[in-house]
């Protein structure tokens, strides 16, 4: 790697906009872009930007490739086909300033996006589609260009919402579930229909068109400021994805991929019982390889596109991956039972992982092996294009060494990294690795802090929760050289946090990266695993990009950064247009 860089984590759908739709986009990514030059940041860091289904996970998209239709900018400024009178009427019908104002209400927003979408798409085939027109011509051609997944995810999506927007196709009307027979379906219709037909298709053709044309021009925007922009890659897809009934042959769908049981989730009977089942189908590693592993490439090489850097979540899984013989759906069912009553409901499989346990070490040459080859194949696809691992969890004793030996950096959480008991030095990490003191899934720093500040206070000294909590603290106080004291801890404050931010930077990690929320002092939470009641990915930043860059209320925010990323080495061109 070239320089130390330092980046900012913040979910698209977090940002706030000067009189957005309810939901960040990527006009405020602009914004926001604009904020992170000025403090001398190298990279924004995002989380997935594929379509979503109904639960709004971004991992766990109903397209590989295809990009989330609420990221677009939705106004007259950001779609050239849509009319002023045009946004006017479609907007009245919603309320923009309560939309405007606490989590994003992905009900109203989904809906108003796609009426603006749909307005935009009539006036394109009225006055622009079919005619002598140079925008007529590249619409065309980007059509021609991803035929290979566009032609999938139209029929995909044509079919989902007659299904009533149900992505869940094997629960779709029976002559549809699979591609061909959907195909055939659609074709005698198209005898009938011709132009209908036709026109259904290349609406969600036209929105990807649109969708790819937005995210180029702010990549491109971000690269003349100096920032790159970075993405993430879940392992695994969604079983209720266009991938998955499209290419069926790819996937095993007799297993789902997870994570062992883990005592942690105090909250979760299941996991700490059985592990996380995430329901996403395991890869027939067999049949990729013949195929030169197309459909990874593919992936890949879409998502490089527009982020010159990418996390692999869950890269663990290209090693070994902890699996389930039943979909997740069934998880109550086999709560209860013992792992031998389990087994007799799935033919005798048990939870474990594939292709294999890491038993003796003949079966962790063969797993390490395994990884090394994919993820070799996705540094190829990937190019000039930095690849970070997320490699958190249950991590193999061989797994970090091989990340070594590829080049690959993985992660390092200082409070999670130790050396002889001890806290581990960021002065010691690797130069390739990444450092951050939490992911998407995590508390921000204040509020790990503040929690475990909080049970010290509360429970009996000496007691096992109030070892842990002080432990927790002491570890972070460590890496951050802040004094601590058992009797009196140090409460949090903007000055622990810059200490926090400082020795982070200082740490010999290439690249470093902190939470929007840290970065805010805030103790609101990205997502909640786990949770599905509607309320995750919905937090929003309680300010605009262009209030961070202009508003004297962050002027010591901008100078703490920018003082922080300066004498660490870490600051690219502060300021650089």
């Amino acid at each position: 790697m070239e320089q130390r860089l330092a980046g900012i984590l913040v979910p698209v759908f977090s940002l706030r906009g000067e009189n957005d739709l309810g939901i960040g986009d990527v006009r405020s990514l602009r914004d926001f872009v604009r904020f992170a030059s000025e403090v001398g940041m190298g990279f924004v860091q995002l989380l997935p930007i594929n379509e979503t289904g109904p639960d709004n996970s971004p991992y766990n998209a109903i397209s590989s490739v295809a990009i989330e239709p609420m990221t677009l900018n939705c106004t007259p400024d950001g779609l050239k086909d849509l009319s002023k009178e045009a946004f006017d009427r479609v907007s009245s019908n919603y309320d923009l300033e309560a939309m405007n104002e606490g989590a994003v209400d992905y009900v109203q927003v989904r809906k108003l996006k796609h009426e603006l979408l749909g307005a935009a798409f009539d006036q394109f085939c009225d006055a622009v589609y079919g005619k002598v027109d140079v925008r007529a011509n590249a619409f065309d051609e980007f059509c021609a260009k991803e035929a290979a997944w566009l032609n999938d995810y139209c029929l995909f999506r044509l079919f989902m919402d007659r299904e009533g927007g149900s992505q869940v196709w094997q629960q779709w009307s029976e002559d549809i579930r699979k591609k061909n027979d959907a195909l055939a379906k659609i074709m005698e219709e198209a005898k009938v229909d011709p132009e209908g037909i036709d026109r259904e298709l290349r609406y969600f053709a036209y929105v990807q068109w649109v969708a790819f044309e937005q995210w180029h021009a702010v990549r491109d925007y971000a690269a003349s400021r100096g920032i790159s922009l970075m993405g993430d890659i879940p392992f695994g897809v969604s079983l209720y994805s266009v991938d998955v009934w499209a290419n069926l042959e790819i996937f095993d769908l007799d297993w789902y991929g997870g994570a062992p049981p883990e005592q942690l989730f105090k909250d979760d009977e299941f996991v700490q019982k059985w592990g996380q089942n995430w329901g996403i189908p395991l890869y027939r590693w067999e049949v990729l390889e013949e195929r030169n592993f197309d459909w990874w490439r593919q992936r890949i090489a879409k998502t490089t596109e527009i982020f010159k850097m990418f996390r692999v979540d869950h890269a663990l899984g290209f090693y070994r991956i902890y699996s389930f013989p039943w979909n997740p759906v069934r998880n109550e069912e086999f709560l209860p039972l013992s792992e031998d009553e389990a087994a007799s409901r799935c033919d005798g499989r048990r939870p474990g992982f594939r292709p294999r346990p890491d038993h003796n070490d003949e079966a962790k040459k063969l797993n390490r092996e395994a990884g090394e080859k994919y993820l070799k194949m996705i540094q190829e696809a990937a190019g000039d294009a930095e690849v970070i691992a997320e490699d958190l969890g249950t991590v193999p004793d061989y797994v970090r060494p091989s990340l070594a030996e590829l080049r690959i950096a993985g992660m390092k959480v200082p409070q999670w990294e130790f050396k002889d008991g001890h806290v581990a030095s960021g002065l010691h990490y690797p130069a390739c690795s990444f450092a951050a003191y939490a992911t998407h899934d995590h508390f921000p720093v204040r509020a790990q802090w503040e929690q475990q500040y909080q049970v010290m206070e509360e429970e009996q000294h000496g007691s096992p929760e109030w070892w842990d909590a002080r432990n927790f603290l002491a570890t972070l106080a460590s890496f951050a050289g802040i004094e601590f004291s058992d009797e009196e801890p140090p409460a949090y404050t903007e000055e622990v946090w810059a200490q926090l931010l400082k020795e982070l930077s200082m740490s010999n990690s290439d690249r470093i990266a902190v939470m929007i929320n840290d970065l805010l002092f805030s103790t609101e939470r990205i997502n909640v695993p786990g949770v599905m009641d509607g309320t995750n990915w919905s937090y929003r930043v309680p300010v605009t990009g262009n209030e961070m860059v202009t508003s004297a209320a962050f002027g010591e925010l901008r100078e703490m950064l920018k003082n922080a990323l300066n004498e660490t080495g870490r600051s690219r061109k502060v300021g650089g247009f």
